[in-house]
């Protein structure tokens, strides 16, 4: 079924969402794509969004349009180009918002108008595997999408060093967008509270990671750290929110260590469960490593905290650098150095002061760079 645009004719210039994830799945891109569609909507752009997955109830009442797309990935995302094709060929299109390479794969027309967003998780690194033809082969795909592009916008500096070391990508076709981010208080209900509440109960301090939980992420360390953090700390509370491939070894982990009176796996949460548990939390921790080709590309997480008040302790992988202030809006430790870790969490949980203005500065830097009113600008400007 094809979507109505407003406008008879070429006249009104319309802006194209293509992406494989968009609300009501929930994830880092999922978030990203979803905002961005919302903040060019509230700014009188009018917006058409190709996504992935089955029309839900709440796509009519958007301020945007939705086309839903299913079935086989490939020829769903053959069946996603032709249609985009279509749009590009009857309507004044002014640009196109990919949010992968993969989204773009199969188009063959109108590529001067794209403006793909770039993710440090989707870049082959450049070392040597038993692997190496296959990623040669995923490397050709990725740098023949990107062929004819007018612009990539990548997540972080980390991700555009990395194109351009591992992909041979012209500099001045890459320009760095740290994502943009929305805050869910106005939607927490009376309900969300009393769970949160019932939760934590009379623990003390709160720690907090919210990520996928795979291995990369370092959830690991965490726990590890736990047992020391205990020991100053007996009611120290812990926690995960996420579901993954490593959710069951993790809890698995947890009890092993007799740590599962201090650990809480919460799974999925809604955006305002999210915004309330950050609110009660002292400290945000997620410190990732690199687990093969998978790596941190930015960490929307630590700005979600910082929007809260809340300072982080992350690792020194991939983009974390470009999400936590070292010293400023948090702590970044070396990636996989277990010693450090536990001393900076610690160092933070019995440092309230420092904690605390910590968790101002990074309040003060999420809402002035990274709220979508002003964020939008930036994605909007890079069409030009």
């Amino acid at each position: 079924m094809d979507v109505r645009l407003s406008g008879k004719n070429k006249e009104i210039q319309v802006i194209i969402i293509t992406t494989q994830c968009f609300a009501p799945k929930i994830g880092g891109i999922e978030s990203l794509m979803t905002g961005m569609a919302e903040a060019m909507a509230k700014r009188g752009v009018e917006v058409l969004v190709l996504a992935d997955g089955k029309t839900h109830e709440t796509d009519h009442k958007q301020k945007y349009k939705i086309k839903r797309f299913t079935g086989w990935k490939p020829l769903r995302r053959l069946a996603k180009a032709k249609y985009l094709e279509k749009i590009c060929s009857s309507k004044n299109v002014k640009a196109i918002y990919a949010d992968s390479w993969k989204s773009i794969e199969y188009l063959k027309k109108y590529k001067k108008k794209i403006l793909v967003l770039a993710h440090g998780t989707e870049i082959p690194k450049q070392y040597w595997t038993i692997m190496l033809d296959l990623l040669r082969f995923k490397k050709n795909r990725i740098i023949n999408s990107y062929k004819g592009v007018h612009k990539i916008l990548a997540n972080s500096s980390y991700t555009k060093d990395l194109m351009q070391a591992s992909l041979k990508i012209d500099t001045k076709l890459i320009r760095i967008i740290h994502p943009g981010i929305d805050v869910y208080d106005d939607f927490i209900t009376e309900e969300d509270k009393k769970n949160v509440s019932n939760i934590i109960g009379n623990n003390s301090p709160i720690i907090t990671t919210l990520a996928r939980v795979e291995k990369r992420k370092g959830h690991i360390f965490i726990l590890n750290s736990l047992i020391e953090i205990k020991k100053k700390f007996p009611k120290v509370l812990y926690l995960i929110a996420g579901k993954g491939p490593y959710l069951e070894h993790i809890k698995q982990i947890t009890k092993n260590m007799n740590l599962e009176k201090n650990v809480v796996f919460l799974g999925w949460i809604t955006e305002p469960e999210k915004s309330l548990i950050l609110k009660k939390s002292d400290l945000f921790v997620m410190t990732p490593t690199t687990v093969g080709e998978s790596v941190e590309g930015f960490g929307m997480a630590y700005i979600d905290a910082s929007f809260h008040g809340i300072a982080s302790v992350g690792s020194d992988s991939g983009g974390v650098n470009d999400a936590i202030l070292d010293n400023q809006t948090g702590i970044i430790c070396e990636a996989g150095n277990q010693k450090m870790i536990t001393e900076k969490i610690l160092l933070l949980l019995e440092n309230k002061k420092l904690r605390e203005s910590m968790g101002a500065e990074g309040k003060l830097r999420a809402n002035e760079n990274y709220a979508w009113d002003r964020k939008v600008i930036e994605y909007l400007d890079a069409s030009k």
